[in-house]
């Protein structure tokens, strides 16, 4: 789900009358004084977009469980490559967690690649709990997303491989003895971080196979968290999903890797995308 989400998000400029993003949580949220917003809303083709997300967080969220219910519809060259409703949710664990206090997260300025026309519809909610069961915060989506006029020439297809990640990190990344393991559904990333990060870019050189030609899709995305990423060991643990999910659409083959940088451009740590293996990487 989360990769597909990620696909519907390249691929768009936007026309929306609803908020893209908003809380849609309580007065009873453990994240309060709740911000949530993206500028320029809708977003428009060529123009750079950020999305900043600022609160109060009453305790440090450790572990607990991620719902969401939501519709998404990703077109690519007039062709579904997503047609998906997924009522689900899935636990997690992090280590050190989210502190308490004030928190903000700013993502972008992004600038979606325009050589991809297509469209995507995602509506729906995400609602957070901690490991008790109360309610950290919901958040609402309503993005309805166009870019470019389609090309609707029949396309063979290549799609519905299994996704996997693996490390491609190198000996001198600032994130060291990082492994991902994916086995009964439960996937585990953890790493040595060797300083404190705040401020940093994610630089992705992707391929999307929706038939005989892959379509290259490059995009970078500065993002800066507040109180940061601490120095130390890190670890982030996430599964079995459980609930309803129902798709008509193929799920696209995504190829390629994804950098992440900190505020000097040096590597933290990079992963590449590919078929899925039901293995441990340790680098």
């Amino acid at each position: 789900m989360a990769i597909r989400c990620f696909l519907g998000a390249l691929l768009v400029g936007a026309t929306s009358a609803a908020p893209s993003i908003s809380s849609c949580g309580s007065p009873t949220d453990i994240f309060k004084h709740v911000s949530m917003a993206v500028s320029p809303d809708p977003v428009e083709r060529g123009t750079p977009f950020t999305i900043t997300v600022t609160g109060d967080l009453g305790t440090d969220l450790t572990s607990g469980t991620v719902s969401w219910d939501i519709d998404a519809k990703v077109s690519v060259f007039g062709h579904s490559v997503v047609d998906k409703a997924s009522k689900q949710s899935s636990p997690f664990t992090l280590t050190p967690g989210a502190r308490a206090g004030p928190s903000k997260l700013v993502v972008g300025p992004i600038t979606l690649p325009g050589e991809v026309p297509g469209s995507a519809d995602i509506s729906g909610k995400v609602i957070v709990a901690d490991g008790t069961g109360a309610q950290v915060a919901c958040v609402a989506l309503e993005f309805h997303l166009v870019l470019g006029q389609a090309n609707t020439a029949p396309l063979p297809e290549a799609l519905g491989a299994p996704q996997g990640v693996t490390s491609c990190g190198k000996s001198g990344d600032h994130m060291q003895g990082v492994t991902f393991g994916t086995v009964g559904g439960v996937t585990t990333v953890s790493g040595t971080l060797d300083e404190d990060v705040s401020e940093m870019s994610f630089h992705a050189a992707l391929e999307l196979h929706t038939g005989i030609f892959p379509v290259p899709i490059s995009l970078s995305v500065p993002v800066s968290y507040s109180p940061g990423l601490q120095k130390g060991d890190v670890m982030a643990k996430v599964g079995p999903t459980q609930g309803a999910s129902e798709s008509d659409g193929a799920i696209p083959t995504v190829t390629g890797d994804i950098t992440w940088t900190d505020a000097n451009k040096q590597e933290i740590a990079c992963i590449s995308v590919g078929p899925s293996a039901d293995s441990t990487i340790v680098v």
